[in-house]
């Protein structure tokens, strides 16, 4: 699959405007230098697992990328929320919602609410999970490795998965304990019966 040139001269691009060389955007993206110059020289393309982190490194979005250029530059964000709100001065029945200054970001949005969700989502599992031991246990350890390698933006994540394995070795100590008596628990005299 051929790569087009548009895409391949944004890369090249990008990666100089960083001051990277191939060999460093290659370490950075843990992929080869041979990955990067068939990239850049249009034999090949990345992965889409890929864009993401070569967005990230170059500090540029992936329809930037793909040429896909933003219908409203960021420079004329402001402007159009001055129109918007005088606009609504005139016709005052009707507020201007938050939702509605950022509609030029409808898809920024929409991928914080997926996120969101998403953390949400995880931290019940957390929760619910760390009441029960052995599953408690199982998913912590789950979703910190889960996390950790796709998702290392969530701290918090990480941080109560940490928590909820400990609590779930918590209780499985004292299961362990209750089902397992030492004997120190049966300490006592023994006296005969006559």
């Amino acid at each position: 699959m051929n790569n087009t040139p548009d895409l391949s001269s944004k890369l090249i691009e990008a990666r100089k405007r960083k001051g990277l060389s191939q060999t460093d955007a290659a370490d950075k993206l843990n992929v080869s230098r041979q990955a990067i110059s068939r990239w850049e020289t249009g034999t090949g393309s990345p992965g889409i697992n890929s864009l993401p982190l070569i967005s990230e490194l170059y500090d540029i979005s992936i329809d930037q990328l793909f040429g896909y250029e933003p219908a409203v530059s960021e420079n004329e964000i402001p402007d159009i929320e001055e129109k918007m709100l005088e606009s609504d001065e005139t016709s005052s029945d009707i507020p201007l919602a938050d939702d509605d200054a950022k509609a030029p970001n409808s898809t920024s949005s929409r991928i914080d609410s997926i996120l969101n969700r998403e953390h949400i989502f995880l931290i019940s599992m957390l929760v619910i999970s760390s009441f029960v031991s052995f599953i408690g246990l199982i998913t912590s350890i789950y979703i910190f490795i889960w996390t950790w390698r796709n998702r290392r933006h969530y701290k918090l994540i990480l941080i109560l998965s940490v928590i909820c394995f400990l609590i779930g070795l918590n209780n499985l100590y004292f299961f362990v304990i209750t089902l397992f008596p030492t004997p120190n628990d049966f300490e006592g005299t023994i006296e005969k019966l006559s």
